[in-house]
């Protein structure tokens, strides 16, 4: 076995044990409800006091059969040992009893505790290349097809499990609360998803671009591009410099700016995702993210 595949296989069994302590310690123990595949073994625990882990595998070999025809050969069986794994996980904490005590007077705890877990566990494991099978799936395969971001998907689903858990068993109040941890959760899933390799595209106008480049260079060991361009205004030609930096360092760009031109025109723009030297390999061609 690589040590690759290790560390994925480790970064998956690490994730799949948070998300069910959340969803057995916050969600089943404070009578709230979940979204996607998870929400309905809730649904069948609550009418028929089914394991949720036993019922999370078997509602999943048929999105696992999906799963075969749209994934990598290594990506179908990491989706497999996600999934399997997340039931153990579900079954151990339901055997276990309540880790953390029950906190009726206290949803908004449990809420949060909810999101941070289920949204920490998903986000560890969609960075480790697998999924927990599911919705996971359906949501993996609209992002890769259509481009639609994975807890968006993964949210209108939930949407739907929380309206048939509400028929069921969830009261209105515990409801908003499911609701909010599942905001919670989504939110990190995105900032996992992006957090690793999204950066500050920042564009700078200034007559002394050059120096400015160099210190780019020098002092913050970043690349950067020149870009030709001209004023509307004067027909001047401007010398544009683009540089792609981390949220932590513009503050230090911008300080090297403006010590070097207060009247520079600097311009800063979110990056969802950026590949390359310098964010997802170094200098010598050694991966961040392996």
């Amino acid at each position: 076995m690589s040590t690759k595949l290790l560390k994925q296989l480790l970064l998956i069994t690490l994730g799949t044990a948070i998300m069910a302590f959340g969803i057995i310690n916050f969600a089943v123990t404070n009578q709230m409800a979940e979204g996607g595949f998870t929400g309905i073994t809730i649904i069948l625990f609550h009418l028929f006091g089914l394991s949720t882990g036993v019922s999370n595998l078997l509602l999943n070999i048929p999105m696992l059969i999906i799963g075969y025809r749209q994934f990598s050969k290594k990506g179908f069986w990491l989706t497999i040992f996600g999934t399997c794994m997340l039931s153990v996980f579900l079954s151990l904490f339901e055997t276990l009893g309540h880790i953390v005590p029950p906190l009726p007077n206290d949803m908004m705890i449990s809420a949060i505790g909810m999101g941070v877990c289920v949204g920490t566990g998903l986000g560890i494991i969609f960075n480790a290349g697998g999924t927990t099978g599911g919705v996971d799936i359906i949501a993996k395969i609209i992002k890769d097809k259509i481009g639609i971001p994975m807890a968006r998907t993964m949210f209108a689903f939930d949407a739907i499990v929380i309206g048939i858990s509400m028929i069921i068993f969830l009261s209105f109040t515990n409801a908003i609360y499911t609701i909010i941890g599942l905001y919670i959760a989504a939110q990190l899933i995105d900032k996992f998803q992006e957090g690793f390799r999204a950066g500050q595209k920042v564009l700078i106008i200034s007559d002394k671009y050059q120096e400015i480049a160099d210190a780019i260079h020098n002092k913050m060991n970043r690349g950067a591009t020149y870009i030709y361009g001209m004023g509307s205004y004067n027909k001047s030609d401007k010398m544009i410099i683009l540089t792609i930096i981390n949220k932590r360092e513009l503050s230090s760009l911008k300080e090297i700016i403006y010590q070097i031109d207060s009247q520079a025109f600097v311009s800063v723009s979110h990056v969802y995702e950026t590949l390359g030297e310098g964010f997802t390999f170094d200098a010598n061609g050694i991966p961040y993210f392996d």
